[in-house]
């Protein structure tokens, strides 16, 4: 039987009635009508509406539907500011910063597809939220008003995000998994039996020719720069996060034999090799190619964060979506390890410099502080099926698919991985940030999409692992200075 989850756009819109429905109770009736006021009674004066003003509001792609309907909630109790909803995607952000920089000023952004991080060299182009009137820094269950500025040692915060880190987990069609007769939720609890999994699936994916692929990948430069690479390592005992930190801040050699970035070059070259995911993965497109084929029911999984489970249920697909952590431990480590990108500190939402000296600034702050708030922030994780990392006055049952299919299952007593356990410390991307040059290609050269390259001659085989370390290594020295002795 197929899990039926309230929809974030039906929670959204109900959630929309409810706010305008509050807003007319409060009100209060209106009155009966009276006589008309005598020759000798002058009717009181009203006083002209205030002028309406709208101000351009980002929203993120896979979920601008549901954020019109968050923003229709701000609207049915502050009239007198209305908000345009629009989103870009990584393909039109160049032509939305030329629109900025011809002089167009949104109220409030977001960095995602942008892939903007706040670092000494751009700190500037965002308002300090620090010195702003900001009602809700105490609701937070981590230092957001502080840690980017104790890390930089610079006058902060210049973004803001409330959620758990994104988490990749692996996601599948349980109808289709099933056809296949494989069970990885009963079977697989180490590392050899995902690897036996893989083989399963893939050898079933290959005799059936309405299934494309049973693991299903595609490129993504951010993806293999800030997802895999600290996420692979963690089923392995020299492969944890503290480890990682040390090779960015200098304690440890990128490229050394036990370095913990061999095991994830390592996974992706087996994978090619025993043909578990696409030929030439590098030339595919992640949305285009490897989530269109998921969501159309004719690939089996992928490795994703929470966007996919929503996009699958807004086009109607109708399989039994379920998934299980990512990486189950390789021998030698006791504990299996879902890794989590830390909370976002230097990216997210932002107000560029310049809104603070437009007329509109006061109501600007308002919709700012609006949705940060308590009555804002459930209906946004609803939204997004996250974790808000917030003190909220009532319990939230989020609904948000991959968190109901898997996340809410991790540690917790009596769930399907009570033993597994979340890694959420900052990476090594983070700590070694303030100490990264300016204009230089960082380890992975993913924000020029360099790692595309790398990949490539890696997977083709006109690279070895190692090969790929000692670049790793290289990129490394160049990039960073000043690091801590």
């Amino acid at each position: 039987m197929n899990k039926k989850y309230l929809s974030r756009r039906d929670f959204l819109r109900a959630s929309a009635l409810t706010a305008a429905g509050l807003v007319a109770a409060q009100c209060g009736a209106p009155a009966p009508a009276t006589q008309a006021p005598s020759a000798a009674t002058e009717a009181p004066a009203v006083a002209p509406p205030a002028e309406e003003v709208t101000l351009d509001v980002m929203s993120l792609a896979e979920y601008e539907g549901p954020y019109r309907e968050i923003w229709n909630v701000f609207e049915a109790t502050h009239p007198g500011i209305k908000i345009n909803v629009f989103s870009i995607n990584e393909d039109t952000a160049a032509a939305h910063e030329a629109k900025v920089a011809g002089g167009y000023l949104p109220a409030i952004e977001l960095t995602q597809e942008m892939q903007i991080f706040f670092d000494k060299n751009n700190y500037e182009m965002a308002v300090n939220l620090g010195e702003i009137d900001f009602p809700w820094w105490d609701r937070f269950t981590f230092d957001a008003r502080n840690a980017w500025s104790n890390l930089y040692g610079l006058p902060g915060p210049r973004s803001l995000d409330l959620f758990q880190g994104f988490v990749f987990t692996w996601q599948y069609n349980g109808d289709l998994m099933d056809r296949a007769g494989l069970d990885p939720q009963r079977d697989v609890k180490s590392w050899k039996d995902l690897e036996k999994w893989l083989d399963e699936g893939t050898a079933w994916a290959n005799s059936e020719p309405d299934v494309d692929y049973f693991y299903n990948q595609a490129w993504h430069n951010w993806v293999f720069g800030n997802g895999y690479g600290d996420l692979i390592p963690l089923a392995f005992p020299d492969g944890q996060r503290d480890r990682q930190r040390d090779c960015w801040l200098g304690k440890a050699k990128f490229n050394a034999e036990d370095s913990p970035y061999r095991h994830y070059y390592e996974f992706f070259v087996k994978a090619n090799e025993r043909g578990w995911i696409p030929e030439s993965m590098w030339t595919r497109q992640w949305e285009g190619d490897m989530e269109a084929s998921y969501i159309a029911g004719k690939s089996v999984m992928m490795l994703h964060g929470p966007w996919v489970w929503d996009k699958a249920l807004a086009a109607g697909s109708t399989f039994d979506q379920r998934g299980l952590p990512a990486t189950p431990p390789a021998e030698g480590q006791d504990v299996w390890i879902q890794g989590a990108l830390p909370p976002n500190i230097d990216n997210q939402w932002f107000m560029r410099a310049g809104v603070q000296d437009l007329p509109e600034w006061d109501q600007i702050l308002v919709a700012w502080n609006w949705f940060f708030s308590p009555e804002a922030v459930p209906i946004r994780a609803q939204a997004e099926g996250r974790v808000p990392l917030y003190k909220l006055d009532e319990p939230l049952d989020l609904k948000g698919p991959q968190f109901q299919a898997v996340l809410k299952e991790i540690g917790t007593e009596g769930g399907k991985w009570a033993d597994v356990k979340f890694e959420e410390g900052l990476t090594g991307t983070v700590v070694a940030g303030p100490y990264r040059k300016k204009g230089s290609k960082g380890v992975w050269d993913w924000e020029a999409n360099g790692n595309n390259e790398l990949m490539a001659n890696l997977l083709s085989g006109k690279i070895t692992v190692q090969d790929a370390l000692d670049i790793a290594q290289r990129n490394w020295e160049e990039s960073f200075e000043g690091l801590p002795a």
